[in-house]
């Protein structure tokens, strides 16, 4: 039972944590990146190749904290359990984990014949994970079925709407172009086959569970409505410890296959003024290799179930009674059909101003011809995003000014407020010497230098070899 509540108990402290790298406000928009294209198969392209270094070219990590829960948690002299369970009241059901890691393994493009169309494509792995964190049933576990204050709590009622968790994580083969219409529009698609290694979920589930007592104090649990699925696939092989071979067979072997799909566009309204937009990851994967869902659907009243405090002696008797009890009033089934997993859906749309025209004399700020801001030094703009979730969509909207400071360099300054803060500041920068391009950001500019205190902190690179 101990290793049990150890298990619950990490799992619990690390949905206090919130890491995640979808909302790329950095790459969005810089047209000198042909990883931008990523976001915004519309965008628009002035050269004619590039090669990604493989590993290295597209590497995004994130991560983020509420209210300095790392400080708080592991603040000295003070016992960790007793910190916890403070946090546990300190969360609700709405706060959540989120963890979106992205390695691009391979990335290249060229320009056709035709000049009109640029031609990208690659593969990359990901994962990405969104777990709400139940409240009522930490709660349940740590105390029981009692109050702060030692009372026992009547009629504590649980939804099993609370209990929201997807997480996978999947390979991604991919192909794009991007088309110059016109002087003013430029239009783009990417198709996306994925490929998929590890999937865990639960989520729609409906139904509550009320823990009262009966006229001789005697515990009740009863379920109204159940109707709740846990699905996986692919964690047989992980139990083994395999975690990275199976992995890779999952991820290539072709057993777990989706598609998806890109959309994007660049809008000059005139010269100085643009508008950006696109939808990413419109699609789902099929999971079929490896699979389990255990499905509970009905209703039940057990008499006497105290699933937190079972008794010491016979314990074993106990539960096979429960399970009798339990079997003989509700569908319980272990279903091996394959199931969809659908992909959360990203929404970007950006209008930026350029302004500061490049004056051909100025040898310190000469621009040359290969790279896109010909005519101006400056962009200021505003950026908003936007990725649909099993509960609600996460926001995030952005301000941001560009500069070009060399032939060479290029800067980006954001300021971001999202569901994680209201108030973010992150630079970066992208340089091209000759044909080699290499860029890097960072997020949260001022908690740069107190990290065990920070909220957030995000670093991204990438290098790639750029041929006009």
């Amino acid at each position: 039972m101990m290793k049990i509540q150890k298990i619950l108990f990490i799992l619990i402290l690390f949905s206090c944590l919130r890491i995640t790298s979808q909302n790329k406000q950095f790459l969005y928009g810089f047209k000198e990146i042909p990883q931008s294209l990523l976001e915004n198969p519309g965008g628009e392209v002035n050269f004619d190749k590039h090669i990604g270094i493989p590993f290295l070219s597209g590497i995004y990590v994130n991560a983020t904290s509420s209210n300095k829960l790392i400080s708080n948690l592991f603040a000295k002299e003070v016992d960790l359990n007793a910190n916890y369970q403070a946090i546990i009241h300190e969360l609700s059901s709405k706060d959540f984990l989120a963890i979106h890691e992205q390695v691009e393994v391979l990335n290249i493009g060229y320009r056709l014949k035709n000049t009109k169309d640029y031609i990208s494509f690659g593969f990359y792995q990901e994962l990405d994970l969104i777990a709400y964190h139940p409240k009522d049933f930490a709660v349940l576990y740590y105390q029981g079925n009692y109050d702060t204050n030692g009372n026992i709590v009547s009629n504590r009622r649980l939804n099993l709407e609370d209990i929201n968790y997807k997480g996978e994580a999947f390979g991604v083969f991919h192909v794009g172009v991007s088309r110059k219409v016109n002087k003013k529009l430029n239009i783009g698609a990417r198709v996306k086959l994925y490929s998929g290694a590890y999937n865990t979920q639960s989520i729609s589930n409906r139904g509550t569970i009320t823990i009262q007592q009966d006229n001789n104090n005697n515990f009740q649990t009863v379920l109204n409505g159940v109707d709740a699925k846990f699905s996986n696939s692919g964690l047989t092989e992980i139990s083994k410890g395999n975690i990275i071979s199976t992995a890779i067979k999952n991820g290539l072997s072709g057993g777990n296959l989706g598609l998806g799909l890109d959309l994007g566009f660049t809008y000059h309204f005139r010269d100085d003024l643009t508008l950006l937009g696109s939808v990413l990851d419109l699609g789902f994967i099929n999971y079929s290799k490896d699979i389990n869902t255990y499905s509970i659907s009905g209703d039940i009243e057990i008499n006497g179930l105290d699933i937190f405090n079972p008794p010491n002696d016979k314990p074993l008797d106990y539960w096979k009674d429960i399970k009798v009890d339990i079997d003989a009033q509700i569908s319980m089934d272990t279903l091996h059909f394959s199931y969809i997993s659908f992909r959360p859906p990203k929404v970007y749309t950006s209008l930026f101003y350029k302004f500061g025209r490049y004056n051909r004399r100025s040898g310190s700020c000469a621009i040359g011809e290969n790279l896109n801001n010909k005519a101006y030094l400056n962009e200021v703009g505003v950026q908003l995003y936007s990725i649909f979730r099993v509960v609600k969509p996460q926001l995030a909207a952005s301000l941001f000014y560009t500069r070009r400071i060399t032939k060479f360099l290029k800067t980006k300054v954001t300021y971001t407020v999202d569901s994680y803060s209201f108030y973010n500041v992150g630079v970066g920068v992208s340089s091209q010497l000759g044909k080699f391009n290499f860029y890097t950001a960072v997020d949260n500019l001022f908690g740069v230098t107190d990290m065990y205190n920070s909220k957030k902190i995000t670093l991204s690179l990438g290098m790639n070899l750029i041929f006009e």
